[in-house]
């Protein structure tokens, strides 16, 4: 019993490891990922509209705002889906220690969504851009402001 409880607490061990590695990773890829939506944006003030066009695909719409044409791309995917759960304790009987493990599941609900709005003013150049949203959806326009490799 007591290497069954052994191999228990390594194989919790691996999976908090495995647990906070994969957290860390998600962090840095997320900042990485919000940094060249920040920076590829940026880049597009003061360029012709079909710029936007050509990094970022046709817009979803296209509206007048104050004399202004705004094209706004949107992307939204939400859901949810269910994940296995493990639970194990101790437990006494009779003052003896049982060892319980208990399997279960748990819902998980996401939502990855993104809006971008580019401001053209009359002479069709892009003046502003504002863009809303998590990394799960930013990540697919972000993915096209990335730095080439050298």
């Amino acid at each position: 019993m007591y290497s069954n409880l052994k191999r228990l607490a390594q194989a919790t061990a691996i999976a908090s490891l495995w647990t906070i590695g994969s957290v860390a990773l998600s962090i840095l890829y997320g900042c990485h990922t919000m940094e060249n939506m920040d920076a590829g944006l940026t880049s597009l003030r003061g360029q012709p509209y079909q710029e936007a066009f050509r990094v970022l695909s046709f817009p979803d719409a296209e509206s007048m705002i104050a004399h202004k044409r705004v094209f706004t791309w949107v992307t939204r995917d939400a859901g949810s889906y269910t994940v296995p759960t493990f639970n194990s304790g101790t437990a006494y009987v009779n003052g003896e220690p049982i060892y319980v493990e208990t399997q279960g599941t748990a819902t998980e609900i996401y939502d990855d969504h993104c809006k971008i709005d580019v401001i053209v003013g009359s002479s069709d150049m892009i003046e502003d851009i504002k863009y809303d949203g998590n990394i799960g959806g930013c990540e697919r326009y972000a993915r096209r402001f990335r730095p080439k490799a050298q």
